[in-house]
């Protein structure tokens, strides 16, 4: 049973950590050997999808190709040097120093060292002490369970996927979503959108009400 509100439930990737462009760098990168040994990347932007969010689409590619590149991807070294989102590391730290705590719950893998990596990565930037009870699901996993153990609580979970925020509704939290490009046909009464985390400060500290 939780002791304190003073928690703050939260997704991991494009609400603390940049995934999406990350993610596109590492592809672009990756190399095969042809028939001859020659050295080639196979993965290129499509014309005009470069900034189209289905990855699948992005590349031209099967959303079960892309599917196994995202597990790839995140069970890789490169989570451990996903950049912050912006301005994330100041309010976070911020709401950390008036006394709020946060649980991840993220749908990064089940391999083992790389959610060690994730969690490495997320003490470096935020502060070791930020982050407690680490939910780390498989690659693509629904939050249902996780999100489940904070029935009626009424804690603020954090999200930039619409389908995780109306999870959270399910479950009696207050989801708050991170603006992008494309959550933006999301329009729901009882969830807050935001653009930063300077309004989540805002918000959760009283001085903007919702």
């Amino acid at each position: 049973m939780l002791t304190s509100n003073r928690i703050i439930l939260t997704d991991v990737d494009g609400v603390l950590l940049e995934w999406e462009h990350h993610f596109t760098k590492w592809m672009l990168q990756r190399t095969l050997f042809d028939e001859r040994g020659a050295r080639y990347h196979p993965h290129r932007l499509l014309p005009d999808k470069q900034n189209t969010y289905e990855m699948a689409e992005r590349f031209g590619v099967t959303k079960d190709e892309i599917r196994k590149h995202i597990r790839e991807f995140n069970r890789s070294a490169w989570i451990g040097t996903q950049r912050p989102m912006l301005e994330s590391q100041t309010w976070v730290k911020l709401l950390a120093a008036e006394g709020w705590t946060f649980i991840p719950i993220t749908s990064q893998t089940s391999d083992i060292p790389a959610q060690q990596l994730r969690k490495r990565r997320m003490g470096e930037l935020f502060g070791d002490h930020v982050f407690t009870n680490y939910h780390i699901l498989g690659t693509g996993a629904d939050k249902d369970s996780a999100l489940a153990e904070f029935h009626d609580t009424g804690l603020y979970w954090v999200e930039d996927k619409p389908k995780n925020a109306i999870t959270g509704l399910k479950y009696g939290l207050k989801p708050i979503l991170i603006d992008h490009p494309y959550n933006q046909d999301l329009q729901h009464p009882d969830i807050i959108r935001v653009s930063n985390w300077k309004q989540i400060h805002e918000i959760v500290s009283g001085k903007i009400k919702k």
